[in-house]
């Protein structure tokens, strides 16, 4: 039987957007006192430790991404979900993060060869041009929204750069962004949530077809062309995993970068020898950013199944029990890290779980670098630090956290 300890931890929607910064200090005392914790409140497991995560990232324990409908939508049977959203049950199933084993190795190797470095690096002057311009239009201002004039304007139009579609979409694009983020990133999506995503990505599956079908007529360089020729032993990507793929690249790639620049803005503003440091030291821009995005913790957690019965350090777990892999927690264990509550920019990172090291490491990742690298780059050159004027609120979601509004300011350089 699951030993429960008497205080419980419950991953309640409400409970994590009202916390904002106390989640942190919860999960630190969780993963010191019950590092793979059953949770009868919330029934699943929650692990909070570093070395546990980077192992179940490893595929050292038996977890599986693939997401079972009934664990996601309560109080359907499948006949009525495949009714009520045809969209999100033919196409969820086909994203490269609900796949396990060969199915993932397969994807996997697509994906690399569209999403490959020099494609990649080709976006810098983009977004050096794309930060140039946000940071123009803000750097007198006496106060402004940093998260929506600055964090939340890059990584759009980035991607449809990347994706080599019109700028016309941004607005679209972050709606898009609000609706899956709310249905598929919570803990406990509601049937409203889901309804909105089924209409969004209906949406976007339009889209998305008139512009493969236009670069199948006259190819291009950028990601849908590439993701197109994209091929391995003959092998190419199905309808409806080159559809959910570029789903997945508006909806993952949007809004973990913009939560990384906002909660790094707000944690440089507190910590001004930070500022001093990353200007001093511009070529660090990559290590710095992955410190900053650590210190964060702009990934809370990442959920898996268990494919079957196992014994993990003395706890029974079941198939199909759900288990939370709490990034944030493990990426602040002193058992890896010293002084984990320190933003060190002198630290090694070769073991920090922000992407995800493993099967699955962010296919991503290098895009992601370069904005946070790049935005930072220009702040710290350009202005003497940054105040915040207002705390903010954090958005209830659960896998990336993020904040409603960052009220600040710039304070020019002398």
């Amino acid at each position: 039987m699951n030993s429960v300890p008497k205080t419980d931890y419950d991953i309640d929607l409400a409970a994590l957007t009202l916390e904002g910064d106390a989640l942190l200090p919860r999960l630190n005392e969780l993963r010191e006192r019950d590092a793979i914790h059953w949770s009868a409140r919330s029934g699943c497991w929650i692990v909070t430790g570093h070395a546990q995560i980077l192992a179940a990232f490893g595929g050292t324990v038996p977890l599986s991404n693939q997401s079972l409908p009934d664990r996601l939508f309560p109080g359907l049977t499948v006949e009525q979900m495949r009714e009520r959203w045809p969209t999100i049950i033919r196409y969820q199933p086909a994203a490269i993060t609900n796949a396990d084993g060969k199915d993932h190795s397969r994807l996997r190797k697509l994906f690399i060869q569209a999403f490959n470095r020099p494609l990649v690096a080709a976006m810098r002057p983009f977004v050096q041009q794309r930060v140039a311009t946000l940071l123009d239009a803000v750097a007198t201002k006496p106060s402004f929204d940093f998260n929506g004039e600055v964090a939340r304007r890059i990584p759009g139009s980035v991607i449809l750069h990347l994706l080599g579609m019109s700028q016309d979409y941004l607005d679209r694009l972050e709606d898009w962004d609000n609706v899956a983020s709310s249905a598929l990133m919570s803990p406990r999506p509601t049937l409203e949530w889901l309804d909105r995503l089924e209409t969004s990505q209906r949406e976007m599956n339009e889209i998305f077809m008139q512009e493969i079908e236009d670069r199948r007529r006259a190819p291009r360089k950028d990601l849908i062309t590439e993701l197109l020729n994209a091929a391995e032993g003959g092998d190419r990507l199905s309808h409806e995993e080159l559809l959910q793929a570029l789903f997945l690249i508006i909806i993952a790639g949007h809004d973990s970068t913009a939560n990384s620049m906002t909660l790094g803005a707000r944690a440089m503003a507190n910590h001004p020898e930070a500022w001093s440091y990353w200007r001093a030291n511009p070529d660090k821009a990559v290590d710095n950013g992955i410190e900053l995005m650590r210190y964060v913790a702009m990934i809370s957690a990442q959920p898996r199944l268990v494919a079957t019965d196992f014994e993990w350090q003395g706890k029974h777990l079941k198939k199909g029990d759900v288990v939370f892999l709490m990034v944030a927690a493990g990426n602040r264990d002193p058992k890896a890290y010293a002084e984990p509550e320190r933003l060190d920019f002198t630290r090694r990172n070769d073991q920090s779980l922000v992407f995800g090291p493993g099967m699955h490491h962010c296919v991503g990742h290098l895009l992601a670098k370069l904005q946070v690298g790049e935005l930072f780059n220009a702040m710290v050159q350009r202005f003497d630090g940054i105040d915040v004027l207002e705390e903010p609120t954090f958005t209830a979601a659960l896998v990336f956290r993020g904040v409603n509004s960052l009220k600040v300011r710039f304070r020019p350089r002398a």
